[in-house]
């Protein structure tokens, strides 16, 4: 009964990267149209060094998956010259009972000090679509492997 639960939570872990694999194109094509926004920019141009930060989220409508939004957060780190960093977040619903994950908010900055060409120019590389991978990836294996550890210590 505990290894069908084992292997329940471990084939749910993978439905939810499948979902992200598949919604990286939307996920890198809303990170750059975000960074072309003339608002989204203003925003950008008022922030005070590592001050706050400006946050957009691309919201996931799929009831059967435990990922709700995928964002993007950037801080200011230099008035003059303007600089930047890029932060990828991953929201994941947690699940009820006994089975499933941890629900988890997670940001990472992946690119620092850059400017806003130099983003919007590594947002349309393979690298930033590698590190977006890997970095979500990561976040939802750690977010159902707490469950997968207690299941696995019954």
């Amino acid at each position: 009964m505990e290894k069908m639960k084992v292997l329940k939570t471990k084939f749910s872990c993978q439905q939810t990267k499948d979902v992200i694999i598949g919604c990286k194109r939307e996920y890198t094509e809303f990170v750059a149209r975000c960074l072309d926004d003339e608002e989204f920019v203003k925003t950008m141009n008022k922030l005070l060094p590592f001050d706050k930060v400006a946050q957009a989220k691309l919201r996931i409508v799929d009831d059967a998956s435990p990922v709700k939004s995928m964002g993007l957060s950037i801080m200011r780190m230099e008035l003059d010259p303007p600089l930047f960093s890029l932060g990828i977040s991953i929201e994941i619903a947690g699940s009820e009972g006994n089975e499933g994950n941890e629900a988890t908010n997670y940001t990472i900055f992946i690119a620092a000090c850059r400017t806003l060409e130099e983003l919007r120019e590594y947002v349309k590389s393979d690298a930033f679509s590698i590190q977006v991978r890997e970095n979500f990836e990561k976040q939802i294996e750690d977010s159902f492997s707490v469950q997968d550890k207690l299941l696995q210590r019954r």
